[in-house]
């Protein structure tokens, strides 16, 4: 039976994220509700791109810790923002990475790079930076509601959603699932795979990489846009919801930090 290799931590992790990864596998399936086709080409398609690794700017409240209510509110992140104005709050993973280079978990950069190659038709400039908090059930959907009020008027057809971790996940699987009911397609991205057994999204890709590195270490240009290029063709091939398409890179970069 497939399951997640965490060898890349230190053996106090491997051990807890093992645990974690049998406590899933005991879970019932949940399964999403919704799930809306994606029916025009990609090159046509405007595609949006919501961030669930706690990110924000210098000049905006961060995320913090507490699960106060201005942690349930999204965050607008330009596609042309400054990367040495960019944080992650990391709740429940390691930030390190993602400091020397966002584009290992907030790809946006790249994914505009793959518009101007002419792969996808356009790309919206705002992205959604949700964080980890999922415990107030109503606070969050009102953010999600909000969200697609503002992807509806700019008539987004899909939308990209990558979490960082356990926790972010959860908050990820709420927003891919509120997007298909609102008729907006959805593609997820994560690195756990027996939470994704648990609760896959309508569409999702597993790649066996570290929390907060899912497009891969610092300075991988190539392979990150690979792995954007994997998710998006998720929207044309995969004709059913919950189905899981496991991406065959290996982690090849040595062990992490857990910090």
């Amino acid at each position: 039976m497939k399951k997640t290799d965490f060898s890349f931590y230190d053996k106090g992790k491997q051990l807890y994220y093992e645990q974690l990864a049998r406590s899933f596998r005991g879970r019932e399936l949940q399964k999403p509700d919704y799930w809306m086709p994606f029916e025009k080409d990609i090159e046509e398609a405007k595609i949006a791109f919501v961030s669930v690794a706690e990110a924000y700017l210098d000049d905006q409240e961060p995320f913090t810790e507490e699960g106060k209510d201005s942690d349930y509110d999204f965050r607008k992140i330009d596609s042309d923002y400054e990367e040495e104005d960019l944080n992650f709050l990391g709740s429940d993973w390691d930030t390190s990475e993602a400091e020397e280079d966002p584009n290992v978990i907030f790809p946006i950069k790249n994914l505009v790079l793959l518009q101007k190659e002419g792969v996808i038709g356009e790309v919206d400039n705002t992205v959604y930076s949700f964080s980890g908090h999922h415990e107030d059930a109503e606070a969050l959907q009102e953010s999600i509601e909000t969200v697609i009020e503002e992807l509806k008027e700019k008539e987004v057809d899909a939308a990209i959603v990558v979490p960082a971790s356990v926790d972010t996940c959860e908050v990820a699987w709420e927003v891919c699932n509120e997007l298909e009911g609102s008729e907006i397609s959805t593609a997820m991205l994560h690195v756990f795979y027996e939470q994704l057994l648990n609760k896959p999204a309508p569409r999702t890709a597993y790649i066996n990489f570290p929390f907060g590195r899912p497009f891969g270490p610092a300075d991988s240009r190539m392979l990150n846009t690979a792995i954007l290029r994997d998710i998006l063709r998720l929207f044309e091939k995969n004709k059913r919801p919950a189905r899981i398409l496991s991406l065959n890179y290996i982690w090849s970069w040595g062990d992490v930090s857990t910090d």
